[in-house]
């Protein structure tokens, strides 16, 4: 029993640590987690109102229609941001909190066009519009993470108490949007988003890096504070291909990533064909949410032990038992199951991800970094979703699927590591 409590109470400090972060807003790390949480939260009220749009709204045949529509829409946006916003990113660490109030202004304005032309055709530029604004921050987001945190911080535990933060902003947004989505509609819900983003941006001016963060210390003093139209040698060569290690977790993450977007739509449309009742749908999200919560607390406790190299192949191992069982137990009470192993193994490999592109890219190529990130990770999620869209299957292949996916990912990342280990040795 003693261990057992030693090991809540380390599970409990996570999460204690993530809200004395969000308290502290004198720290610059807290005015992040702040305003990460608003941001997630007007994420989540687009989603719902989204959804209520459509989805559940109308018919089976319809509901393809349209989410195919929707996905290609999501994919969309990086076409526009990637090019752009990295190279922007790495002329000037002030340009990240430039392009942070941007974002929320930008959606501020297009939330309130939206919101009247919810039932309109409009309502798919608008909705790309967003993404693309949300996607500006979603990038940002990830360079700044290691200009606001002090020299002897772990960015997977960093990235970890933010995660677990937009989760908290994630679950308490979406009792008012499912409330005022099913009382008055989806267009109230885009107007209360107009003060969310705007409260997000008016937050984003108070964004100021830490002196001798741990971006300066791991890298040194970035030459484009002085001049942010001359980014450097360094960064105008570097990027995720510059690091083998940065790069592998990239190809595993975008594993986990895939299977998430196949694994959504893959349930949500077999519960729609079986005609199942509300409270399914409620239950796998819940669990799934709950997974997720799980997994962005536990993140510094499982970083103590093993590195996050490991940690994004045991989530590849583990989703393949999940799945496995899943196909071969079937019914729907183990979706809930599923989702909420994928939820707990995919939260922790993402601060992993990110922890291995902060400490492996040189700071002044992180923008272009993250912007690469980003723009595969929404692909593969795209491919996945549309996948389980496209092709009509059995939620039991569908399963099977995700299981032989994620084991032959696992192989290939830990053939990766393999290589790269034996490469080093040979340069020593």
């Amino acid at each position: 029993m003693g261990e057992r409590s030693r090991r809540m109470a380390k599970l409990q400090s996570v999460a204690k640590n993530a809200f004395a972060d969000l308290l502290d807003q004198k720290s610059p790390f807290g005015k992040l987690a702040l305003l990460h949480m608003v941001m997630i939260a007007g994420d989540t009220l687009v989603t719902i109102s989204l959804a209520g749009s459509l989805f559940f709204s109308i018919s089976m045949n319809a509901a393809r229609g349209h989410v195919i529509l929707y996905l290609l829409l999501t994919m969309a946006p990086f076409a526009v941001v990637a090019p752009f916003l990295g190279p922007i990113l790495d002329r000037g660490r002030h340009m990240r909190r430039t392009m942070v109030i941007s974002s929320g202004i930008a959606r501020v304005v297009i939330c309130f066009f939206m919101a009247g032309d919810i039932k309109s055709l409009f309502l798919f530029p608008e909705a790309f519009g967003l993404l693309v604004a949300s996607k500006v921050y979603v990038v940002t987001r990830g360079a700044l993470v290691p200009d606001m945190v002090p020299a002897d911080t772990d960015l997977a535990s960093a990235n970890a108490r933010l995660a677990f933060l937009a989760s908290i902003a994630g679950m308490t947004a979406s009792i008012p949007g499912a409330l005022i989505l099913e009382l008055i509609g989806a267009g109230w819900v885009l107007r209360l988003d107009i003060f969310v983003f705007a409260a997000a941006a008016i937050l984003g001016v108070r964004l100021k890096r830490l002196k001798k963060s741990r971006a300066d210390i791991a890298f040194g003093p970035s030459p484009d504070d002085e001049d942010i139209w001359n980014p450097g040698e360094k960064g105008a060569t570097g990027g995720i291909w510059s690091s083998p290690q940065a790069f592998l977790a990239l190809s595993a993450m975008s594993v986990l990533r895939g299977e998430v977007g196949f694994m959504t739509f893959l349930i949500a449309f077999a519960l729609k064909d079986a005609k199942a009742a509300t409270y399914w749908y409620g239950a796998v999200l819940a669990t799934s949410a709950i997974g997720g919560l799980l997994g962005t607390v536990i993140v510094p406790y499982v970083r103590r032990r093993i590195k996050e190299e490991q940690i994004l192949l045991y989530a590849m191992i583990v989703i393949t038992l999940s799945a496995a069982v899943a196909a071969f137990v079937g019914g729907l009470g183990m979706e809930s199951f599923l989702t909420f192993s994928v939820g707990l193994n995919v939260s922790l490999a993402r601060p992993s991800l990110d922890s291995l592109v902060q400490n492996h890219v040189p700071v002044e190529a992180q923008g272009r970094a993250f912007a690469r990130v980003e723009t595969q990770l929404q692909l593969v999620w795209v491919l996945g979703s549309l996948l389980a869209v496209v092709v009509a299957m059995p939620i039991t292949a569908g399963e099977a699927l995700i299981a032989a996916v994620a084991s032959v990912g696992a192989a290939s990342y830990l053939t990766g590591r393999r290589a790269i280990f034996h490469q080093q040795r040979n340069r020593e």
